[in-house]
């Protein structure tokens, strides 16, 4: 993907209160100085310090532009609250999902204080089509870019030929959103001839689960970043699932940029911008899930060919949506 060439943008911050992929790709690209703001305490003592060390930089570096990442809500609220007092500056708000559309904690104060932000901020980040519907619907301006693609540690390699069980990476964090019981259940029916590695902390999936594992399902445990990217060079599939509405998950960008087809929820925003390179389900039963791993394998060489092909075309799009922000942004200053 083409790099920008351009110097940094001035007067401009970007803060985070978290370290995200996503955040560093695009801010290395807009040429926007990243402050990652981090410290872990109970809640109220790390809102207190980040949000000291945060009115602190505002102050210090008066700049004409911020960026935020939301989540964190009480960051995006701090910085907006603050904008009479230190500077009027503009504010690029990226919103990720639980940001629009709260899902973990969709109650007040949380669903009141994500509606006002999504008005408040003057550009507000989506990753797709659905998520701009329902930030324009709130009364915010949304600006739809997806996840660059990231660059992996090692040149990709061309997608893998079946030469013999199915090789599965299953992306998980054992998250609400994530159907792991119904995917080992999926992946006892199917037999040894598909192999599932699934990724985040084991311990995570109950004991009674774990000790009830089939023999086809590995549990990987937390993996390295160079492990992590390896183990995804080395599957046939990338398997990504979530019952988020309109959730664009990392595990299909990450796939895209080393070449592997994949097995995805079939939400809108995931079928516009995946849909020739995964299989879609847009149910979350062990039968649905097994269906999809054997479409997948019967697929396979068509899938491979799909996902050369839509590298550079996913790349293409990125760039003129970043271009076009990069542009507003640098309109401000």
């Amino acid at each position: 993907m083409s790099a920008h060439t351009g110097q940094p943008l001035p007067n401009t911050l970007a803060i985070t209160w978290e370290q995200h992929r996503r955040t560093r790709e695009l801010c290395s690209w807009m040429g926007l100085p990243l402050h990652e703001v981090t410290f872990n305490a109970k809640r109220l003592q790390r809102y207190a310090r980040l949000g000291k060390q945060t009115l602190r930089l505002l102050s210090e570096r008066k700049p004409k532009v911020v960026y935020v990442q939301n989540p964190s809500l009480i960051l995006a609220t701090l910085v907006l609250a603050a904008r009479p007092f230190l500077g009027r500056y503009k504010v690029v708000m990226d919103a990720h999902n639980e940001a629009v559309a709260p899902f973990t904690h969709a109650y007040w104060p949380i669903t009141s204080l994500t509606r006002h932000v999504l008005r408040a901020a003057d550009v507000t980040i989506v990753t797709n089509a659905a998520l701009a519907d329902q930030v324009r619907q709130i009364g915010g301006n949304p600006h739809v870019l997806p996840d660059r693609l990231p660059t992996p540690p090692f040149t990709p390699t061309s997608p893998l030929r079946l030469d013999g069980p199915l090789r599965v990476m299953v992306v998980a964090t054992y998250a609400a959103d994530e159907p792991i019981a119904e995917i080992i259940e999926a992946a006892r029916s199917l037999g040894d001839q598909y192999q599932l590695s699934i990724t985040g902390r084991e311990t995570k999936l109950p004991a009674e689960q774990r000790a009830r594992l089939p023999a086809n399902v590995r549990q990987t445990g937390f993996l390295s970043e160079q492990a992590y990217w390896e183990l995804m060079r080395d599957s046939h599939i990338v398997l990504d699932l979530t019952l988020k509405p309109n959730c664009l998950v990392c595990g299909a960008y990450e796939s895209l940029a080393v070449l592997r087809p994949m097995v995805l929820t079939g939400n809108p925003a995931t079928v516009d911008l995946f849909g020739k390179v995964a299989v879609m389900t847009n149910d979350h039963d062990a039968k649905a899930i097994a269906d999809c791993l054997q479409r997948a394998r019967a697929q396979l060489s068509e899938l491979n060919d799909s996902v050369m092909n839509e590298r550079p075309r996913f790349e293409q799009r990125w760039l003129e949506h970043a271009v076009r922000l990069r542009e507003q942004i640098a309109s401000w200053i």
